[in-house]
């Protein structure tokens, strides 16, 4: 989705502004995918795959990218990235200057932290999150946007190694999730490189019984730490069958395909995971995201 953003660095000052204009940065433009959990968590996994070096995350993001982003968001190979050029620039941003973005995020290379800004119509400019990275590049929060849900803490489920096949199966042997006119096929799970099962789907929508449209999209749901808990897993498909079972309008690809609960929370149970994509779905429908 075109929802723009921006990736900055303080130039000066110390302090934690709680406004994206109260403190000196200079940044790029970003066009796509713009939200925390895109754009936002994207920077996050930068700094991480950087060991820490945020000095080098900010040359790499904003000074070897004057013009701004189509989109940095290529995945480890960088492939799919697209910058903007002198000849076709991407739109200014400056602390007075953010009104074509709907989100800023601010790099403190010597604090080692990231300001995140809503500077969306509503938003006022707030700084609403903040992430604080060790030498090493964990971050201290899993993610710049965690609802109250989502702090929730449950003892492991402990299992066998969940591999790509057994997920599928699982996937397929799980009540078919369908609505007037959509129909979800569980296409195919893969390992990742770094031991993440990724799950291609794809939404099937009828119109007169006849097939109109196939969205597909890939969805990292299952990160390498919570492959040790397949019941962990389990327990979160059912909740998601029950409640876009109970909501008709949750059914859509993009917002199924954004859901990342295995990481952002320590959620284990069926009712927390039920809560969780609740409090998702109250929190975008607000934003007007489905």
């Amino acid at each position: 989705m075109s929802t723009r953003g921006a990736i900055a660095v303080y130039t000066s000052g110390s302090e934690i502004p709680e406004h994206v204009s109260s403190r000196p940065w200079r940044g790029v433009y970003h066009h796509w995918d713009g939200y925390p959990t895109g754009l936002g968590q994207h920077l996050m996994a930068c700094v991480e795959r950087a060991r820490g070096d945020l000095q080098a995350v900010v040359a790499r993001l904003i000074d070897e990218a004057p013009w701004g982003w189509s989109t940095c968001m290529g995945g480890k190979d960088e492939t799919e990235e697209e910058r903007y050029s002198e000849e076709s620039p991407g739109l200014p941003v400056a602390p007075d200057e953010t009104g074509s973005v709907s989100y800023v995020y601010v790099f403190d290379v010597e604090a080692r932290r990231l300001d995140a800004f809503s500077t969306y119509v509503g938003g006022d400019g707030k700084r609403f999150s903040s992430v604080r990275f060790s030498p090493e590049g964990t971050p201290d929060l899993p993610a710049l946007d965690l609802l109250p849900e989502e702090l929730v803490s449950e003892p492991p489920l402990p299992g066998e190694e969940l591999s790509a096949e057994a997920l599928q199966a699982s996937l397929e042997g799980r009540p078919r999730l369908e609505s007037d006119n959509k129909l979800l096929h569980w296409f195919s799970t893969e390992e990742r490189p770094d031991r993440s099962l990724c799950i291609v789907f794809r939404v099937v929508v009828f119109e007169e019984d006849a097939v109109r449209e196939v969205v597909e999209r890939e969805w990292r749901l299952v990160p390498a730490s919570a492959r040790r808990e397949p019941a962990r897993v389990r327990n979160f498909i059912e909740a998601l069958v029950e409640v876009v079972g109970e909501d008709p309008t949750l059914f859509d690809a993009f917002w199924i395909a954004s859901l990342d609960p295995l990481r952002r929370s320590q959620a284990r149970q069926r009712e927390s995971f039920v809560r969780i994509l609740k409090a998702h779905r109250a929190r975008d429908s607000g934003s007007g995201s489905l």
